[in-house]
């Protein structure tokens, strides 16, 4: 699902064909991307590429849906005690597909049904006393190897900024970003459509380029070409000839789908969390169509009585028809108490919100903290990605993901090259099949001012 762009923050996955001592790199055991394959440059301006899509300038015709009451209305804080998951430590269902010899990591990750993996890489390097990091372009593995593309920019505008994936195939991917004037102002969101073999750009109009492209901008394909970008009150869907803008009744920043069901949650966006979901009425149902994003209301997840303390719904994952998981969590400041770095202490629980087409069931997770075992420093969820089987993985924090099976919660550590740990940034299901990718980075333990930082990927299943 949705992961959180390096546009934001540096993010990192990894992967290994491994190395045998802590001093050792890990081997990236095909060739770094640029070697094989190569970078594509951009096909001239993007000015000079023939218009391949429609952008609506003002929302598309929709029914405004009644939303659904939240059923219950609130989610209590359960006891100190209490933990509804569960989960146990097991041997890891991972392994690692691939370390890159050079310097980065990856940031977003889409996987098509065909296989084809898009992401997006940051490379690094360190430079005296500094450590210069660059955007390492989007690129794709179509079999064994990475190949490199650049986006064009649009007509006088400086390099655009990807923070969104989608992808189809390994012959039609987008790219959601923003673009800012060659001054530095005027920033504006744009899309970036691979077709026929060549990527274009296409500069969004207002109010739309005002909100995707911007942080927390979520991308998924859903079907057979279509395509959702969501952020804030903006939805954008790709219908195979043009990208028809909705408006959102909720703040949404991450989606998820199943086959032609398509879900949308909070995400990283402050505020009160919400869910909804795309629906498509027939004229033989209802004697009208009816077409647009229902708020489904989710339960108020309690918190602690302290000043600093809020709730977030940070993604979604769709398992099937009304089997939809949402994952987030709270979290709270402790006064005059400090975590390992000197920060105010941060205390939480995980929680995952399941919905059966009626109502909500909630299901929380063991107190956490900023401080103590790694496996137990998880305040809320991370990412969510359904598992292919009528499962779901979730990301506890870094190297740590969650899955549920049958009912049954379990843990399963990320590998890592010895010397080297774990950073997922990215989870994504291959449609059609049980494997998930997860991609980020290997970073080193060595304790330098510059920990050395590979790209990775690995997948379950």
């Amino acid at each position: 699902m949705r992961t959180v762009s390096r546009a934001l923050a540096v993010l990192m996955v990894a992967v290994a064909g491994c190395a045998s001592s802590p001093d050792a790199t890990p081997a990236d055991r095909a060739s770094t991307p640029d070697a094989i394959g190569g970078r594509t440059p951009a096909p001239g301006r993007a000015a000079d590429a023939k218009p391949m899509a429609v952008i609506s300038p003002r929302p598309a015709g929709a029914t405004e849906l009644q939303p659904l009451p939240a059923r219950p209305a609130r989610c209590a804080l359960p006891p100190e005690g209490r933990d509804d998951l569960r989960a146990s430590d097991v041997a890891t269902a991972w392994r690692t597909l691939w370390v890159d010899r050079a310097r980065g990591s990856i940031d977003l990750l889409a996987v098509a049904a065909d296989g084809a993996l898009w992401a997006t890489f940051w490379t690094e390097k360190q430079r005296g006393t500094s450590l210069e990091t660059r955007d390492g372009g989007v690129r794709r593995r179509d079999g064994g190897a990475w190949r490199t593309f650049e986006i064009p920019p649009l007509p006088d505008r400086g390099v655009p900024s990807v923070v969104a994936l989608a992808a189809a195939s390994a012959d039609k991917a987008w790219a959601i970003g923003n673009s800012s004037g060659r001054k530095g102002g005027d920033t504006i969101g744009f899309i970036g459509t691979y077709e026929r073999g060549r990527w274009h750009s296409e500069a969004l109009a207002k109010p739309a380029a005002d909100t995707i492209g911007w942080g927390f901008t979520a991308a998924r394909s859903a079907g057979a070409d279509r395509a959702w970008t969501v952020n804030g009150r903006v939805g954008l869907l790709w219908t195979g000839r043009e990208w028809q803008h909705y408006r959102l009744p909720g703040e949404a920043g991450a989606l998820s789908s199943q086959d032609e069901q398509v879900w949308a949650v909070t995400g990283g966006h402050g505020g009160q969390p919400a869910a909804m979901r795309w629906e498509q009425v027939g004229r033989e149902q209802v004697g009208r169509e009816q077409v647009g994003w229902r708020l489904i209301g989710v339960p108020v997840l309690e918190t602690p009585d302290h000043e600093v303390s809020g709730s977030v719904l940070r993604d979604v994952g769709v398992i099937g028809q009304d089997d939809v998981w949402v994952v987030g969590g709270v979290s709270w400041l402790m006064e005059h108490e400090y975590d390992d770095e000197g920060e105010p202490l941060e205390r939480g629980r995980p929680v995952a919100l399941h919905w059966n087409g009626r109502s909500w069931t909630c299901h929380w997770g063991p107190p956490g903290s900023s401080v103590g075992r790694p496996a137990w420093r998880i305040t809320t969820f991370g990412q969510a990605e359904p598992d292919g089987r009528g499962g779901l993985w979730v990301l506890g924090r870094g190297d740590l993901l969650w899955h549920l099976s049958e009912g049954r919660w379990t843990r399963h550590r990320i590998p890592a090259p010895a010397g080297y740990v774990a950073q997922v940034n990215s989870l994504a299901l291959r449609p059609g099949t049980g494997q998930v990718y997860a991609a980020g980075s290997v970073t080193s333990k060595k304790g330098n001012p510059f920990a050395v930082s590979h790209a990775a990927l690995w997948r379950a299943g």
